[in-house]
């Protein structure tokens, strides 16, 4: 969590330490040994005054969103496309995108015969898709001035290439200056090393199970010697 509690920190935001400060406020006093044994009844009381402080402050920070969608270029001009190129709609809608985006367009460094003349290449599978041919405006309800957004991400339109299961060659060449081997000569090579670890762990094992048996057997005539020993001092 940032540390609100620390003045005059490089990059602090005001408005999100005070909502990080209230929340604090509201945790400490539901933690108070006294709360703690309160009724839900009780407890909603005590901190509904802080609960409403706090979502204003919330609602304060993130503005609420407008009921009406953004006009986005990229749809206005696929509307645009759709229309006979000349005619009355097509020459009304056109007038209609440089009203809403020309500004915007302009202040961008693009052209607005430009981009419908790219917008309508692209649908037409000419030049690439719409949204790598033409610049993602958006212009939000009562707002004056378009903002340019990142493209839209594009979705797969065909099923994926399935990869084809690796097969086993029977290339058993060697070429130990590149490095490379072929499948027969890399599996007995690896065959031949397990083979190798086998036989040494067997050795392993089979050298201490001998001398595991020679200190049992030592130990039991130590055992035998010590008791001799007892009956003839007896």
């Amino acid at each position: 969590m940032v540390d609100f509690t620390t003045p005059n920190l490089p990059g602090a935001s005001a408005i999100y330490n005070t909502l990080a400060s209230k929340v604090q406020e509201i945790e400490t006093k539901v933690l108070t040994n006294d709360n703690l044994t309160a009724s839900a009844s009780d407890m909603v009381s005590i901190i509904n005054a802080d609960l409403t402080d706090l979502k204003a402050k919330v609602e304060g920070m993130i503005p609420e969103l407008p009921s009406i969608p953004s006009l986005n270029l990229q749809s206005e001009i696929t509307a645009l496309s759709s229309l006979a190129a000349g005619s009355s709609a097509h020459i009304a809608k056109l007038a209609t995108i440089g009203t809403s985006f020309g500004s915007s367009i302009t202040a961008g460094g693009y052209d607005l015969d430009s981009i419908a003349t790219a917008g309508a290449s692209a649908l037409k599978g000419a030049t690439g898709s719409l949204t790598a041919a033409i610049p993602n405006m958006e212009l939000p309800a009562g707002a004056t001035e378009a903002i340019e957004v990142a493209k839209a991400s594009m979705q797969p339109a065909i099923d994926v290439v399935k990869e084809a299961a690796s097969k086993f060659s029977t290339d058993e060449s060697v070429d130990e200056l590149k490095g490379i081997f072929g499948d027969v000569f890399a599996k007995n090579t690896f065959a031949d090393s397990a083979k190798a670890l086998a036989s040494a762990a067997d050795t392993v094992v089979n050298t201490f199970n001998s001398r595991a048996e020679r200190l049992a057997k030592e130990l039991k005539e130590v055992q035998i010697q010590e008791r001799l020993d007892e009956v003839i001092v007896t």
